[in-house]
């Protein structure tokens, strides 16, 4: 028996590399549909998921808050921040809102965030998605038929150009429409109308940091515009909105604040892998793999030792210098292992290349696999010697997720975050930018002023709550 629950297990492909298996849906997304849920697997490729407990909460709170006063009061939405330090949020006609994590180092209150859901969910209640496609499928049509019809591309190109016109006043109405229907909402449920301008204001600000261009060349909600501050027809869509008693209007920035300090700011190199797995890379030895955060990881001498939480299951990797390169993967570890060895596969079964081979004998998993000048001998055991099959399953995701590092797995040393201090006396942008001075190339008094809303060259009061940044190391 003991030779039949390892033959099994290695058969079984692993959920780290088994990229044709069905996904798991995620409960958050079990409102969608076949075609929404394809939809935004699509949308989310360019960008992984942000992970954060607290903020996906509070997020979520302010989400129901305006979607029960919008046109889609009842319905089921999922509210998903992506791991993109762009400041933006957006709506692909699902009852899905996908908020940028960049998003939450450019506003300062409750009241802005909330501002910008309700203008997002006034996408989606304003079907302009929808719109927007039939929209453009029509000038195809007929730009196509017109060319058959009278024999002349030229005919066809003069109609795409003036309805290219046409589409871009259509989308700025619709950008206006939005933002009508999420002051509306933000009426509604009781926040400020006019943190809708402010919230505005502030992503165009670090928009425009960010692409490091004039203000003529930024765009507000993909669209050449003024200044929020500055664009008539948005202010009278924020008076039609409805006007608060001043100082019953909820602004929230306290609220804000608890929720956005600890927040990655910038590149995040925090999470190169999957969720609740950390990442391993020893540059000296030119390796990478993955392994769940719960378990420990030790090294000694020559040997790299993992133990999960409840201390139940080792695996050990060993390293020796490569005697024979003339072997392959396959003949070294039958070398290593000569009694007992079944269910030999590569490690990377998609690979042509020989990146090394895992098999499985009594009670114990293995595997072998040679980078550089190295040999590393996996061995993974289990308490009183017996592997139960999840047991093998994790020892088979670590090794299959182990590789020759590259270039991209060479990350900086740490994540800049944000967190929020009041500003003590005599401290300005630019003396906190020169503590701050190995935390990149990029501008970060710039960056300090524009986050904050003083953007040019603004500076704030003795006592102001005001966000500041830190480096955090990123964990080996």
């Amino acid at each position: 028996m003991k030779y039949i629950l390892p033959l099994l297990m290695c058969l079984i492909p692993s959920l780290l590399v088994a990229q044709d298996q069905p996904r798991k849906v995620d409960e958050r997304l079990s409102h969608l549909t076949k075609s929404q849920l394809k939809r935004h697997y699509l949308y989310m490729q360019p960008h992984s998921e942000y992970r954060n407990e607290k903020l996906e909460a509070y997020v979520k709170k302010v989400g129901e808050r305006i979607l029960a006063q919008s046109g889609h009061a009842g319905q089921k939405y999922a509210f998903i921040i992506r791991d993109n330090p762009m400041p933006g949020a957006s709506v692909t006609g699902s009852p899905v809102v996908y908020i940028d994590r960049g998003l939450f180092a450019a506003l300062n209150s409750e009241a802005e965030f909330a501002g910008v859901l309700g203008h997002e969910l006034g996408h989606n209640v304003a079907r302009h998605v929808a719109k927007s496609k039939r929209k453009q499928i029509s000038t195809n049509v007929l730009a196509t038929l017109a060319s058959i019809m009278v024999g002349n591309n030229g005919v066809g190109s003069a109609i795409r150009s003036q309805r290219q016109v046409n589409f871009f006043e259509y989308r700025r109405e619709a950008e206006l429409e939005a933002d009508r229907l999420g002051a509306e909402y933000m009426y509604k449920a009781n926040y400020e109308p006019s943190a809708l301008i402010l919230g505005l204001s502030q992503v165009f600000d670090v928009s425009k940091y960010i692409a490091g261009v004039g203000v003529d060349e930024v765009t507000h909600h993909g669209l050449r515009a003024s200044h929020p501050r500055e664009d008539r027809r948005l202010l009278k869509v924020i008076e039609t909105a409805g006007q608060l008693t001043p100082g019953e209007g909820l602004i929230g920035r306290d609220e804000y604040r608890a929720a956005v300090d600890g927040v990655v700011f910038g590149p995040n190199y925090k999470k190169n892998a999957p969720d609740g797995y950390k990442r391993y890379v020893n540059e000296t030895l030119g390796i990478t793999f993955i392994h769940p955060e719960s378990w420990s990881r030790s090294i000694k001498g020559s040997k790299i030792i993992l133990k999960d939480g409840e201390k139940t299951m080792q695996l050990k990797i060993s390293i020796e210098k490569t005697v024979n390169n003339k072997l392959t993967s396959e003949e070294a570890i039958k070398e290593k292992y000569p009694d007992g060895l079944v269910g030999l596969q590569k490690i990377h079964p998609n690979s042509e290349r020989d990146l090394g081979t895992i098999g499985a004998r009594p009670a114990q998993r293995v595997a072998l696999s040679k980078v550089a000048r190295n040999t590393f001998h996996f061995l993974g055991i289990a308490k009183n010697g017996d592997i139960t099959s999840a047991q093998d399953g994790e020892f088979v995701n670590i090794i299959r997720s182990f590789r020759r590092m590259t270039p991209k797995d060479k990350l900086a040393d740490g994540v800049v975050e944000i967190y929020y201090e009041r500003l003590k006396p005599g401290e300005t942008f630019s003396s906190l930018a020169l503590k701050a001075k190995d935390f990149g190339d990029e501008d970060i008094e710039a960056a300090l002023r524009v986050i904050n809303g003083y953007h040019p060259n603004g500076e704030a009061e003795p006592g102001t709550w005001i966000k500041k940044l830190r480096k955090i190391k990123r964990e080996q």
